[in-house]
């Protein structure tokens, strides 16, 4: 068990795990992990988190790493276990992040408890994949095996049952360089980086530590109707996104940050999927301090 594992039992007996980083005395911060992910990805922002004194709270999503399952569940079913799980740890109200595949959840989360919610951080964000021009605008890989859950659910279920995870789970590295190969330049420069590619290659291979099941799930959740209305939420939300974006291309941040009624938008030049989280994690982290602070003062007059 990896030493930053810490766990929340649910009522009904399931548990949570979790891990922290940063300031234990510090701000509550939700973070929602990207897929595939578990809750060690989260260290990638450890340092940034320390030094603004947040407390990051990292949970394994149902079925991954090494939270219980929940068979069936909908993005806001998560929602709602979220407010379980900071309900036990008496944590009343916090930040949010959501990296990647974590930011369907992290909106399900502002859409159900945004009285909870001090701000909200999407960082290169997957947008709603039963929208086909955001389908098609992904690399053939991710385009082909979503089309392929949503269409051909059994073709799936072979190819991550007898070839991904396997090879996932016996030779991660090698999924890390097949990411590498794949990579633009702007995100080859820190993926060659050793303490990326620990952090990153040990999470993967632990968000399959249960098989297949949960991953397969979220890749279809991914690709159907959500279960809420975006144009609802009105948390005050920071977005980032790469503008060489390969990963999830950059049309995914945009139509959110369109459909979002309370959305301040950073599209930066020459940073890609994973170049963007990783080497502004500490310019992402202080604007989420600046923007509480700015939004406590608007809703405070003297």
């Amino acid at each position: 068990m990896n030493s930053d594992t810490k766990f929340v039992t649910l009522p009904d007996g399931r548990q949570i795990a979790y891990a922290e980083y940063g300031d234990p005395n510090g701000l509550p911060t939700l973070y929602c992990h990207g897929f595939p992910g578990s809750r060690l990805e989260a260290k990638l922002f450890e340092g940034p988190a320390a030094k603004y004194n947040l407390r990051v709270l990292a949970p394994d999503r149902n079925g991954l790493g090494q939270s219980d399952a929940k068979p069936g569940r909908s993005l806001l079913d998560w929602s709602i276990e979220v407010d379980t799980f900071l309900d036990i740890l008496n944590i009343k109200e916090y930040l949010l992040i959501g990296v990647s595949g974590g930011a369907p959840y992290a909106l399900a989360c502002a859409h159900q408890s945004p009285s909870r919610i001090l701000g909200l951080t999407l960082v290169c964000p997957l947008g709603p994949l039963n929208q086909q021009e955001l389908l098609d605008s992904m690399r053939w890989p991710a385009r082909v095996n979503f089309k392929a859950i949503r269409d051909i659910p059994i073709l799936s279920n072979i190819s991550f049952r007898f070839f991904i995870t396997p090879m996932a789970n016996l030779w991660p590295k090698s999924i890390y360089q097949l990411m590498l190969m794949l990579a633009p330049a702007a995100d080859s420069k820190v993926l060659i980086r050793s303490e990326v590619r620990n952090i990153i290659t040990g999470s993967i291979h632990e968000s399959i530590r249960q098989g297949s099941d949960a991953i397969l799930h979220e890749m279809l959740l991914y690709t159907q109707d959500w279960g809420f209305d975006i144009s609802e939420i009105h948390v005050p939300v920071q977005l980032w996104h790469g503008k060489e974006d390969e990963t999830v291309p950059i049309i995914h941040g945009i139509s959110l940050a369109n459909t979002l009624i309370n959305c301040s938008s950073h599209f930066i030049e020459g940073e890609g999927h994973f170049s963007l989280p990783i080497d502004y994690a500490d310019t992402i982290q202080a604007q989420c301090i600046s923007a509480i602070s700015t939004h406590t003062d608007d809703s405070n007059p003297d």
